[in-house]
């Protein structure tokens, strides 16, 4: 997996030629060199044993995978900022990429499809570091392993693989023809992204870098007024592209495929989607028209959609609004769109099951002596252990999801400047934990390099919905402790 930077680093040298940026190509070869030989090397060192593989190894491997990635992508910001900041009109946005944690942070970002920056003004930055923004979104979007099981045959059980990085439904009878899929549709959705972003009026370069990170539900923008800086149109055309990217991959192939467009109501998936999205655009129109004074109908309507897909995108500084208004957009960040997308925080599946977990308690609390119970989910009856298995998996990952943005929220708290509410550093915090990477300011170049460190490990847990990086963790842990006694 560690090959994979390199590809991308190849694949981005048509952006130097093309835009004339040619001392960007070292830099791009370099971390090509980096990725190959980091790649080669662990591969070789470890090919020849023969362990069977078990889903901890896999979600281990995953988590460090997704843990390394970022550093080898984070060379082009490091080399091309160098490079550029010496030059008497090098612009402050570059300049502030010389320090390591702002190339790592943004490179966590991006491949964790997050779109958190440290970018002041992206439009400042070279076409090719513009382009590796949005490149790294991509592919972060579809996720290395997909990428990797549509090319490669691992030696590990690919469906562990594929089920580590939190999928795990599939459309195909095998990983691999589920991947394939997956393709199809990732690149069609895509280019009719770009498309329509071109046919609007936004420029042809535009397009490319929003229609990569729309599809990948990112967040990276050109301009630093966001989605605010191109015209209505093109912000209420994105609307329902944003919506469209949160629906999972398997309903798309039906929807294509069978034309089985009920699936988008007889689910109670899609239902309670639907019910999400118009309530909270209500309640945030309310909030706004009390304390502003106005709907702000189509901002509202925006980052409510923006916040419930995990897309990230902003038409306006979210920080000028009500403390009220910034957790009701944290609440949908944390919710996130349908399992099977591209979305991140907890997916409205889970949240559905605790809710139907609390009803069947109350029921069976209020049952007679010769009633019997009845567990039921999608209008699919289940066993009563099958009912439980299901709502046990979606508590420990709401539990652990909480707890660590709550851990997340208490070490941001106090080291942000004073100026930042609690709202807004659990804005943040929720932000990076589901992948969305809507700002209220805090993540900052300025801000102290252990903030950074606290938001990196929120992204990097979030994109793998926690548990894969923290048997990593405690894997690493046990190693420590077993040396330390052994010393």
């Amino acid at each position: 997996m560690l090959h994979i930077p390199g590809g991308m680093a190849l694949v981005s040298l048509w952006v130097c030629v093309a835009f004339r940026e040619f001392y960007a190509i070292a830099p791009f070869l370099l971390t090509s060199l980096v990725s190959f030989g980091i790649g080669q090397l662990l591969y070789r060192s470890v090919h020849q044993y023969s362990e069977e593989a078990h889903l901890r190894h896999a979600m281990i491997t995953v988590a460090l995978s997704w843990g390394l990635i970022p550093l080898v992508g984070a060379i082009p910001f490091l080399v091309i900022a160098s490079h550029l900041a010496p030059l008497p009109d090098a612009s402050e946005t570059v300049i502030l990429f010389q320090n390591p944690w702002n190339a790592v942070f943004e490179s966590f970002s991006g491949f964790t499809s997050t779109g958190l920056t440290m970018a002041f003004n992206p439009r400042e930055l070279p076409y090719c570091l513009q382009w590796w923004r949005s490149f790294m979104e991509w592919v972060g979007g579809v996720g290395t392993i997909v990428l990797m099981l549509s090319v490669l045959d691992p030696s590990t059980e690919p469906f562990q693989l594929y089920n580590a990085e939190g999928r795990s439904r599939r459309i195909a009878l095998t990983v691999r023809g589920t991947v394939r899929q997956l393709w199809k549709i990732y690149l069609v959705y895509t280019a009719v992204c770009i498309s329509i972003f071109g046919v609007l009026g936004m420029p042809w370069w535009d397009a490319l870098n929003y229609g990569l990170t729309t599809s990948s539900m990112g967040g990276f923008d050109l301009t630093p007024d966001g989605i605010g800086s191109y015209s209505r149109m093109i912000q209420l055309a994105l609307v329902p592209l944003m919506i469209i990217g949160a629906i999972s991959f398997a309903i798309h192939v039906r929807l294509i495929r069978d034309r089985q467009f009920s699936l988008l109501w007889n689910r109670e998936e899609y239902r309670a989607l639907w019910l999400l999205l118009g309530v909270g655009v209500v309640l945030l129109f309310l909030e706004n028209y009390w304390f502003q004074g106005s709907f702000l109908w189509i901002d509202s309507l925006f980052q409510w959609v923006s916040a419930l897909t995990t897309c990230g995108f902003n038409t306006v500084k979210v920080e000028t609004w009500s403390a009220s208004a910034k957790l009701l957009l944290s609440v949908a960040m944390a919710v996130g769109g349908a399992a099977g997308s591209t979305v991140g925080g907890l997916k409205i599946k889970r949240v559905l099951v605790l809710y139907k977990g609390v009803l069947w308690h109350f029921r069976r609390i209020s049952l007679r002596p010769h009633q019997l119970m009845r567990y039921q989910l999608d209008g699919k009856s289940l066993g009563e252990a099958e009912a439980y298995r299901r709502i046990e998996g979606a508590a420990v990952l709401a539990v652990l999801w909480i707890s660590w943005l709550a851990i997340g929220v208490m070490v941001l708290n106090r080291l942000v400047p004073e100026k930042y509410q609690l709202s807004d550093t659990i804005f943040e915090a929720a932000s990076a934990l589901s992948g969305v990477g809507l700002s209220t300011g805090i993540s900052h170049p300025n801000l102290h390099w252990d903030g950074k460190l606290v938001l990196i490990l929120l992204m990097w847990m979030g994109r793998l919905e926690i548990i894969p990086v923290m048997l990593l963790l405690s894997a690493l842990m046990r190693k420590m402790k077993a040396r330390i006694f052994k010393i």
